[in-house]
């Protein structure tokens, strides 16, 4: 499959290991946004010409393509420029509609990324509300029931689908459902982010009331996010972002917002971007469940070559729970940015760092790990070469 990517068919001896980062981009990608600009580039929901109104409809044909991917109406799905905007706005629009007392908690995990982390405790410092954070068990390797820390006063509930650390995947069904037991106003937000590339994203069967992820992290551009919410709060929350195009009219003494979701996508969008990337979704969606598996072979196939090095340590990926195919590692006496530094040197492309989760990396006790992300395009070849790299540096660094 290497060959519907340019980047990768041009660089045949690149193992492109960092796909949790990114994903790099098929040629439909790149030929739908090359096709916007040499045929129909204007600028949408402006004006009466054709050219404009074409853009316009293939804009929304857009919008239409995502909200088919997770199951939705189009009027739920609002574009952002990433993910950590969506949450960011989110999290201002909840603090601007509704009333926190100090009384009030708001439930995340230990195991988030930063976006899905700071814009809550932030809220709840500027607010005086309770940040409650559900750790993560290091015997268990798992964050349990996020249901225990949730109680009469908790607002918000935002965690992950799936640990951009570890790959481990939470069950967000059960544990959405296990909170509305406890509190069944309390509003959910969850980060799709890495789940969204790997499984299927159905928005009625999880029941969250927003759900946030990044297009290029499923093959699509940068600058372009996704935000799917419930019509009851994207109708009732106040805009986060003001000027064009989000207004239904605009007078000295007030002025009135579009209808949804037009009221959250405030100036020109990259419109060229959100159709590109659209065709990303059309593209994963073919053979969709045979990705699926080449990417669950190669995590077993990866997991299996590890742990023949010594002195290797996976984090997670051995406690019977389910992960996505992202391993994170560390090896004694080899700091992960000398790894990812020697594994560059075989034309091997790894993560070294705190994965923007140190919270996470502070409860594991170290100050980064090395990550190994796979895609559906990589192949054994790939984690050959990664094996034979991590022991060079071995050699190199004599441990």
């Amino acid at each position: 499959m290497k060959q519907d990517f340019p980047l990768l068919e041009k660089n045949k001896d690149l193992a492109y290991l960092d796909n949790a980062a990114t994903t790099q981009k098929p040629r439909v990608v790149i030929d739908k946004l090359k096709n916007f600009y040499e045929n129909n580039n204007a600028n949408t929901h402006r004006s009466i010409y054709h050219l404009s109104e074409n853009a316009t409809k293939m804009m929304f044909d857009a919008r239409n393509t995502f909200a088919k991917f997770m199951n939705t109406e189009s009027r739920n799905i609002i574009f952002s420029k990433n993910a950590t905007e969506g949450i960011n706005l989110i999290a201002n629009s909840l603090e601007r509609t509704f009333v926190f007392s100090n009384e009030d908690n708001i439930v995340t995990t230990e195991i988030e990324h930063h976006s899905n982390f700071l814009p809550w405790q932030q809220l709840c410092n500027r607010l005086g509300v309770e940040f409650r954070v559900v750790p993560y068990d290091l015997k268990k390797q798992d964050i349990g029931k996020i249901s225990k820390y949730v109680d009469e006063n908790t607002k918000i509930v935002a965690f992950t689908a799936m640990s951009n650390v570890t790959g481990l995947l939470i069950d967000v069904k059960e544990q959405i459902l296990d909170v509305r037991k406890k509190n069944k106003n309390a509003i959910i937000i969850i980060d799709a982010t890495q789940y969204v590339a790997h499984k299927r994203l159905n928005v009625r069967d999880w029941d969250a009331d927003f759900i946030v992820f990044s297009a290029h992290k499923i093959y699509g551009l940068t600058g372009v996010g996704i935000i799917y919410g419930k019509t009851r709060f994207l109708e009732k929350i106040e805009p986060f972002l003001y000027g064009g195009n989000m207004i239904s009219s605009v007078a000295i003494e007030h002025s009135e917002w579009a209808d949804i979701p037009e009221k959250f996508e405030a100036g020109t969008m990259d419109a060229a971007g959100i159709i590109a990337s659209a065709e990303s979704i059309n593209y994963l969606q073919n053979d969709f469940k045979k990705r699926m598996v080449i990417e669950e072979k190669l995590k077993e196939y990866a997991l299996k070559r590890l742990r023949t090095i010594s002195g290797l340590e996976i984090i997670g990926h051995n406690n019977g729970k389910k992960y996505g195919p992202i391993i994170s590692f560390k090896i004694k006496g080899i700091h992960p940015h000398d790894l990812a530094t020697i594994c560059d040197r075989h034309n091997v492309c790894i993560r070294s760092g705190h994965h923007c989760a140190q919270p996470f990396m502070s409860k594991l006790g170290v100050p980064a790990t090395s990550r190994v992300s796979i895609a559906f395009y990589n192949n054994t070849k790939d984690i050959d070469k990664l094996i034979d790299a991590i022991n060079d540096a071995k050699k190199i660094l004599k441990v």
